[in-house]
C-alpha cells in the first residue's frame, strides 16, 4: 500500500476534555505491541499514525505530552493512532558513528514495529472504520526517523519494511545520499532546527554510511524532484522536535495541498521567531542523552 503522506513534525501541547480512545495488540515481538486510537467528533476521513520520540532509549505511547498531542489532531478531525515501537538502544552507551550497527539495528526495530501498525490498519481498516488510502505518518525526534525510514524503506525494498502494503527526524544510509530508488516517498513534511546536534540538521557520514538531517533530505528530495516541505528554524536546537513553536494550520495547509489537491511542490522555509529564543536544547548532544541511560 502506498501511504498519502508522511508528515515529521512535533506540536506543542494543548490539554481539553478526553476523545474517545481504543487499544489494540497489533504485534508480537518481543513482548505484545499496543497502539491507542483517538476519534475525532467529526472527521475529516484521514488517520495518522504518531510516533513518540525518545532517542530509543525512552519514551512510550501513553505519556501524557503524546495523548494530548492526539487529542490536538482529533480537534482538528483527524483520527490519531498512538503506537509502541521497541527501544533498540536503551542500555547502549555513547551512541555515535563507532557504534553505528547499534543505531542502524534499533532504527530498523522501530521501522518493523511502525510497519506492522500500518499492516494492521489496513487489514482491519474496515473494523476500525478507517480509510487505509488516507494514512498519514509523523513522529518527532527518533519517531521523526521512524517515520522518514519506514517510507524510505518502502522505496528501496528495505527487509525491515515486509510487513508494509506499505520535529527532527533523519535517514540512515549505507549507500551515501539518500535516494528513492524502487518507488517516490510520499510527499514530506520536514521541521528541524539549524544548530540541531542531537538529530544532525545536514548530516554525520563517514564513507558512504551517513544520518541524513531535515536539510540533507530536502536537498536530495529537491534534486530528484519529489515533493517536500521543509521548514529551518534559524538558531534552534532540538527544541524544535520537543516543543516546536508550530500550530497545527501548518500540517492542515500541507495535507490540503500536497494530498487533497495533489500539488506537487517544493517548499524551502527559513523561520527565525524571536518568540521561540535559543534554549538548554540548542547545545544538547547524543551524549547529554545517553550518559544517564
Amino acid at each position: 500500500m502506498k501511504r498519502t503522506a508522511i508528515i515529521i513534525i512535533l506540536l506543542f501541547s494543548l490539554s481539553w476534555s478526553m476523545q474517545a480512545q481504543e487499544t489494540y495488540a497489533y504485534a508480537e515481538r518481543d513482548t505484545t505491541m499496543h497502539l491507542d486510537i483517538y476519534r475525532p467528533n467529526s472527521g475529516n476521513g484521514y488517520t495518522i499514525i504518531h510516533i513518540f520520540g525518545g532517542g530509543f532509549v525512552g519514551g512510550y505511547r501513553t505519556k501524557q505530552w503524546d495523548a494530548d498531542y492526539c487529542r490536538q489532531l482529533t480537534r482538528d478531525g483527524y483520527t490519531a493512532v498512538a503506537i509502541d515501537y521497541r527501544l533498540g538502544l536503551r542500555g547502549v552507551k555513547n551512541v555515535g558513528l563507532k557504534t553505528i550497527e547499534a543505531l542502524e539495528r534499533a532504527i530498523y526495530m522501530a521501522v518493523e514495529d511502525c510497519s506492522d501498525a500500518v499492516a494492521y490498519l489496513v487489514n482491519n481498516a474496515e473494523r476500525l472504520q478507517i480509510d487505509p488510502k488516507k494514512i498519514i505518518i509523523e513522529g518527532s525526534s527518533a519517531g521523526a526517523i521512524t517515520a522518514l525510514m519506514t517510507d524510505y524503506a518502502r522505496c528501496n525494498a528495505l527487509p525491515c519494511a515486509e510487513s508494509l502494503p506499505a520535529y527532527s527526524g533523519a535517514i540512515f544510509s549505507r549507500q551515501g545520499k539518500p535516494q528513492w530508488v524502487n518507488a517516490k516517498p510520499a510527499p514530506t513534511l520536514i521541521f528541524h532546527g539549524t544548530v540541531d546536534k542531537i538529530v544532525p540538521y545536514k548530516k554525520i557520514q563517514l564513507g558512504k554510511t551517513g544520518l541524513f538531517g531535515g536539510s540533507g533530505i530536502a536537498e536530495n528530495m529537491d534534486k530528484q524532484n519529489l515533493a517536500y516541505q521543509l521548514f529551518r528554524y534559524k538558531n534552534l536546537g532540538h527544541e524544535v522536535a520537543i516543543g516546536g513553536p508550530l500550530t497545527t494550520d501548518v500540517l492542515n495547509l500541507f495535507v490540503k495541498q500536497y494530498i487533497t489537491e495533489q500539488r506537487h511542490l517544493h517548499i524551502d522555509v527559513t523561520i527565525r521567531d524571536d518568540a521561540y529564543p535559543p534554549s538548554k536544547f540548542s547545545s544538547m548532544t547524543l551524549k547529554d542523552i545517553y550518559k544517564n541511560k
